[in-house]
């Protein structure tokens, strides 16, 4: 009877305690899709490595995951009507509208030029996205042009362990 006395205050303590951890450290609500262009401003120095550019296709949207070393970058997301290079040269992608994607501080080399990422496009079958395709790194920015299949809405959200920054458009 003593050992069951136990168990249950035990059980009563691990339910308070988890109880108290939620009430601190909620889950982070998911940004709403929206069409205006979103925006954040960061200072990092050194400037974030890009690492990698992933695309995956989840329950109601499709993500790109931009995953950089260091800190996180800065970045601006928006629908344009012509994605352009850094050359300022107009950047063929599929899908029926493009969104520009930015980042700044952000670096995608190597003191020697190499690249810090491996492929220059991503092209999918997905519903609401379509392509991927780099657009530059030059003085700090890196670039990035972004197919999607119409102004369905997109969000930004930044995920840690490592540093990223997922772009998630509606299809």
């Amino acid at each position: 009877m003593a050992t069951l006395g136990r168990a249950f205050l035990l059980v009563l303590v691990i339910a308070f305690l988890a109880g108290a951890w939620q009430a601190r450290h909620p889950p982070a609500a998911s940004a709403p899709f929206r069409t205006a262009p979103v925006e954040r401003a960061r200072q990092s120095r050194p400037a974030p490595e890009l690492v990698s550019v992933r695309t995956a296709r989840r329950d109601g949207y499709d993500r790109v995951l931009f995953t950089f070393r260091g800190g996180m970058p800065g970045y601006r997301v928006g629908y344009v009507d012509t994605v352009r290079d850094e050359a300022d040269r107009p950047l063929a992608l599929r899908g029926g509208t493009s969104l520009a994607v930015a980042f700044a501080p952000a670096l995608a080399h190597e003191p020697d030029g190499a690249p810090t990422f491996q492929g220059g496009t991503i092209t999918t079958d997905y519903p609401g996205l379509r392509q991927v395709r780099f657009a530059g790194d030059f003085e700090g920015r890196v670039a990035f042009g972004v197919g999607v299949a119409g102004r369905g809405g997109f969000r930004v959200t930044e995920l840690t362990g490592p540093n990223r920054v997922a772009v998630d458009v509606r299809g």
